[in-house]
């Protein structure tokens, strides 16, 4: 039997959407169980490393000082009115906007209440948030992304705020830190697993060499810090990470005392996460998967399914997709722009889960609030 399933809630004729439980069906079945019908809190969790400075490592903005603005704006376009936000998006440089549209299309839609945890940002957001003081992470080049005080602090602040969020049947993680593929890839090959070219880019055409060097040089230069990788796997973030894995960590902790359901919310990023909480915690975490898009899962400069079934993370993938838009910017997304952020492939099957709402109005009020933001400018 195929180990990937299809669920699909309404006819096909009516254009509805679907989901697909890629790896560990019956754990991703169980999760839906539970969360079927139930609204969740997003949460997203921002955070910077110089890493994202590297040249060709990051699409995340059209240049150096954009991209170290993008987490902060992408959390203030969820957390203030889409009328109020006299902001421009952050693009890509081809010209791309980001995820956050998806993201704030279905929170709207769904209206969910959202959490935005500033683990270390270049800058910081200018609506409400918990902001954590940390400051972004060191280039992984030098193996040390993080001070040691500041990733203990960063574990157990995610572990205690789990304690706090037990009122919500269940919470969806989504991230924004710009070049986080790369500490992802990092963090991965620290631990053990052979990522190189499994991992997402957001760029269309994949940047597996520069991600691939940049690691490859990084590891090899700091190599005496695999024996204390090996007694603690924490310090893989810390040495050669971010600060949203470290914060996520924790939060799968305590979640996993509190018996708090998670939605990772997120491609390559999150799958690094789930198996750094696997490896801190010394069994797979339950009640937790990683959820994505099908521009992660369909990208041919990666391979997202074998990344997964590797750190053996329960993977779905949303089935949306913008192939009638008549948004380019959106419509760039089935060119292999950008893929997934800010939690959409994620909050994308919530709408799923929680209404049943059809595919057709799902891009139909992504196109409206990408208008909207567009008119804005």
């Amino acid at each position: 039997m195929s180990s990937t399933t299809s669920i699909t809630n309404m006819d096909q004729s009516q254009s509805t959407k679907s989901y697909s439980l890629l790896t560990k069906g019956k754990d991703c079945q169980n999760f839906i169980n539970k969360a079927k019908e139930q609204k969740p809190l997003f949460v997203l969790v921002i955070g910077s490393t110089e890493t994202a400075l590297i040249p060709g490592i990051s699409a995340a903005g059209q240049n150096t000082e954009q991209l170290k603005l993008t987490p902060a704006l992408d959390a203030d376009f969820l957390l203030f009115n889409t009328a109020e936000f006299k902001k421009e998006l952050p693009i890509s440089p081809n010209g791309i906007p980001s995820p956050a549209i998806i993201s704030k299309s279905m929170i709207e839609l769904l209206n969910l209440d959202v959490s935005v945890i500033d683990t270390g940002a270049f800058i910081k957001p200018e609506g409400n948030h918990i902001s954590l003081n940390m400051g972004p992470a060191k280039c992984l080049s030098g193996g040390k992304a993080l001070d040691p005080i500041k990733s203990s602090f960063l574990f157990q602040k995610g572990e205690k705020l789990a304690a706090s969020l037990t009122s919500y049947p269940y919470i969806v993680v989504g991230e924004c830190v710009p070049g986080g593929t790369t500490t992802a890839l990092s963090v991965l090959c620290a631990l053990g697993i052979n990522a190189f070219d499994l991992v997402n880019s957001s760029f269309p055409e994949g940047n597996n060499f520069w991600k691939n060097q940049t690691v490859k040089d990084a590891l090899l230069t700091n190599a005496h810090l695999f024996s204390s990788i090996k007694k603690n796997p924490l310090k893989a973030a810390e040495y050669f990470g971010d600060p949203m894995q470290v914060f996520t960590c924790g939060l799968i902790k305590g979640a996993q005392k509190v018996h708090l359901p998670i939605m990772l919310a997120g491609g390559s990023q999150m799958l690094a996460v789930y198996h750094l909480a696997k490896k801190n915690l010394g069994y797979d975490p339950y009640d937790t998967i990683v959820a994505t898009t099908s521009w992660i899962t369909n990208d041919k400069n990666a391979k997202t399914k074998k990344l997964a079934e590797l750190v053996g993370a329960p993977l779905i993938s949303s089935n949306i997709h913008f192939k009638e838009s008549k948004q380019q910017g959106l419509y760039a997304y089935e060119q292999g722009h950008i893929k997934e952020g800010v939690g959409a492939g994620g909050l994308l099957i919530v709408a799923d889960l929680l209404k049943n709402i059809t595919q057709a109005e799902i891009i139909k009020e992504i196109e409206k609030v990408y208008s909207t933001s567009q008119n804005n400018l």
